[in-house]
């Protein structure tokens, strides 16, 4: 629930700011960079403490590599299969 409301919040954001002069779309464009390089180094160093708390982390991180290993080629492996396909079945070729 509070995620919705925060992108809602994100969504109004953006509409008013489309409102503003350009001066001040860019000032709060700068702004809003310097917050989110603040909160993604919040978050990676949330994540970190985490892990860190994990029992026997050594041990489960070759775990946990193999198991994102599969996690990120099975969509990849989809993703390119599926491009392959519809590219070939409706992309025209020019005839010579």
């Amino acid at each position: 629930m509070i995620e919705t409301l925060i992108m809602l919040v994100g969504v109004i954001a953006g509409y008013f700011m489309l409102r503003l002069k350009n001066s001040a779309q860019k000032n709060i464009a700068v702004l809003n960079g310097k917050v989110q390089v603040i909160i993604v180094a919040l978050i990676i160093f949330i994540m970190g403490v985490n892990l860190g708390s994990i029992d026997d982390f050594a041990q489960k991180m070759l775990t946990m590599g193999v198991q994102s290993l599969i996690f990120a080629i099975i969509p990849t492996a989809f993703s390119v299969g599926v491009v392959y396909f519809f590219s070939r079945k409706f992309i025209i070729r020019g005839h010579k």
